[in-house]
């Protein structure tokens, strides 16, 4: 009995050393696909990834996105994130792995597992499973940063504008201060007009309901609630969104009047299903 005591308490202690190591690093890199993918963000699967971090604290970039300034001062503040699947003839299993800057393995989720046939609800399921493992650690960051031991493998660079002078052609150079122009632009957006900054307003079947904006795109909610049903999240494609909900997944986008139009396939009913949301200056 005593035996089993101290075992347990060796493997509690290796679980908070776990955590407490998760907490040291501020970003979460998210590839654009996987080794087992076909193509990039297939299933929406790298979206849904990006989502799951982000709603545990963690600051995610897709690994394309320009870096953020202290990310670039050191790149160890960032874990390299990828899904690793296993899957067998009639159940999909997936590992979630984070690496650090130097490639060391620093967490690999519980397995988890999916037995739909259809395949984007088993890697939607499978990776949620996973991700439980991810919940458990309940992420804090801590702005010690990384163990001093993990140094960044780039040699330090004198300023910031150094850099972002050296990408840009000779000739072509702008001031330092001027910021950078967004990656992304989508022209389609409608503009908010007398809303509240950064909030939009539709309405459906009688029910209101509210856009807020956000860092990576919107967050919808029901109005008189405080948690949002769904995300909108900006796609490679600059007039469209990831639409995902517990439910639903799918792309929204705003037509020329402003109002906001999601379209998700239904699988039971073997077609795609659009609904659209009205917008309204109430």
């Amino acid at each position: 009995m005593k035996k089993l005591l101290f075992l347990l308490l060796i493997l509690l202690s290796f679980s908070g050393l776990k955590a407490q190591n998760l907490n040291n690093y501020k970003y979460v890199i998210i590839p654009e696909s996987f080794e087992f993918s076909k193509e990039k963000n297939q299933y929406q699967l790298n979206a849904l990834l990006k989502f799951l971090f982000e709603r545990e604290g963690f600051e995610t970039l897709m690994n394309r996105e320009n870096r953020p300034e202290d990310l670039q001062r050191d790149n160890c503040l960032g874990l390299n994130a990828n899904v690793k699947e296993d899957s067998g003839l009639f159940t999909t299993r997936m590992k979630i792995t984070l690496e650090d800057c130097q490639g060391k393995l620093i967490f690999t989720s519980e397995e988890g597992t999916s037995r739909e046939k259809d395949y984007k609800k088993a890697w939607h399921e499978a990776l949620r499973n996973a991700f439980e493992s991810v919940e458990a650690l309940n992420y804090s960051f801590e702005a010690d940063g990384p163990p001093a031991a993990i140094v960044t493998a780039e040699p330090p660079k004198a300023e910031k504008v150094a850099r972002v002078a050296a990408e840009i052609p000779q000739g072509e150079k702008t001031a330092p201060e001027r910021p950078e122009e967004p990656v992304r632009v989508i022209p389609s957006e409608p503009t908010v007009g007398e809303n509240e900054p950064g909030t939009l307003t539709f309405e459906k079947d009688g029910t209101y309901f509210q856009l807020e904006k956000n860092e990576n795109g919107y967050a919808l909610y029901q109005r008189g609630t405080s948690e949002p049903f769904a995300l909108l999240i900006r796609s490679q494609e600059g007039g469209s969104f990831i639409y995902n909900s517990v439910t639903k997944q799918g792309i929204a986008s705003f037509s020329e009047n402003g109002d906001l139009v999601v379209e998700h396939f239904d699988a039971g009913k073997g077609v795609s299903v659009k609904t659209i949301y009205s917008a309204t200056k109430d």
